[in-house]
């Protein structure tokens, strides 16, 4: 999950695609995809600082 992060943080047309449900993280479960999508809320497209257990 810590390589689909970095791939995210690396390219943010990504991201936007996958909020807007065009793309989808394959390998990702559910749970996976909810916490990966609450670390990169809000108005821009920058991470919160969290630790991933």
């Amino acid at each position: 999950m810590l390589e689909m992060v970095q791939y995210l943080l690396n390219s943010p047309d990504v991201l936007v695609k996958v909020k807007e449900g065009t793309a989808s993280l394959i390998g990702v479960n559910e749970d996976q995809l909810k916490a990966i999508m609450d670390a990169f809320s809000g108005e821009n497209i920058s991470p919160k600082i969290r630790y991933w257990k």
